[in-house]
């Protein structure tokens, strides 16, 4: 889990992870959960913040180590409904996370603290985590052997602009030459301080759904049973539907034809 608040920028790791969700949490904040198919790509990763069930819900079918610093009560009693093991940073402390006492001179203390591979790998040490497991696809991927799979028939899509909430807005460039979205948030890029380059993407999901809030009038509530959406890839986009359903449910993608969507890797 990363922070993704004006107050945090730049954020480090983010540039390598295959997959990023972003997804609106209380005050209309965003926040992201950087995924990594490989445990040692993992350097410098943060700043890690608290867990929320709607990224939980992500996690779960992707069988992946959940790494985090606090929780939710929503995301906690859904973690241990499905006694899934995570790496949490309110017990684990500096077993698994490092506070980076340099940048704590000019932000505040809940945006410095980070984590890697082998903080990780200890965590899993005292937490009883193994590293083997099944990995699950997160979409339906095309055959990375074959020519890439593009949107012939959609529509142009140089610019994809939209807002989180009244406190975030995005957006995403198109470059050809490159074929990647390049993001920005709060009117600036959004950079990997570890690269000093501006996060990118090749594929680019933005998903529509109904948010509301909790009883307890604070945290999100997310319906993540299906709902609409676009795919973007190669300057064009399609629109989508989606199917989730239960929390350990996959996500998957669908044109309005109802046949499943091909993503290039």
């Amino acid at each position: 889990m990363v922070d993704d608040s004006k107050y945090a920028m730049p954020q480090s790791g983010i540039g390598a992870a295959e997959l990023i969700y972003e997804m609106v949490t209380e005050s209309g904040i965003p926040r992201m959960m950087a995924v990594f198919s490989d445990i040692d790509e993992v350097e410098d990763v943060g700043p890690v913040r608290s867990a929320r069930d709607q990224f939980v819900q992500f996690m779960l079918p992707l069988n992946a180590i959940y790494v985090h610093i606090g929780t939710s009560i929503y995301a906690n009693d859904m973690l241990n409904f499905y006694h899934y093991q995570d790496i949490d940073g309110l017990y684990l402390g500096n077993s698994s996370f490092a506070f980076n006492s340099e940048r704590a001179t000019k932000y505040a203390h809940e945006h410095c603290w980070y984590t890697e591979d082998g903080l990780i790998e200890e965590g899993m040490d005292k937490t009883g985590i193994s590293i083997n497991g099944n990995l699950y696809p997160a979409f339906n991927f095309a055959d990375y052997r074959e020519e890439p799979v593009t949107l012939d028939n959609g529509f142009d899509a140089q610019e994809i602009e939209f807002c989180f909430s009244d406190y975030a807005d995005t957006e995403f460039n198109y470059n050809a030459e490159k074929n990647r979205y390049y993001k920005e948030i709060y009117g600036s890029k959004q950079i990997d301080a570890d690269t000093d380059k501006q996060l990118s993407f090749t594929n680019v999901l933005l998903l529509h759904t109904d948010i509301g809030l909790y009883p307890d009038g604070f945290c999100t509530s997310f319906d993540l049973s299906s709902g609409e959406g676009f795919y973007f890839y190669g300057g064009k986009f399609i629109p989508v539907k989606w199917v989730k359903g239960q929390p350990e449910d996959p996500l998957q993608i669908f044109d309005f034809d109802n046949k499943p969507i091909e993503l290039n890797v």
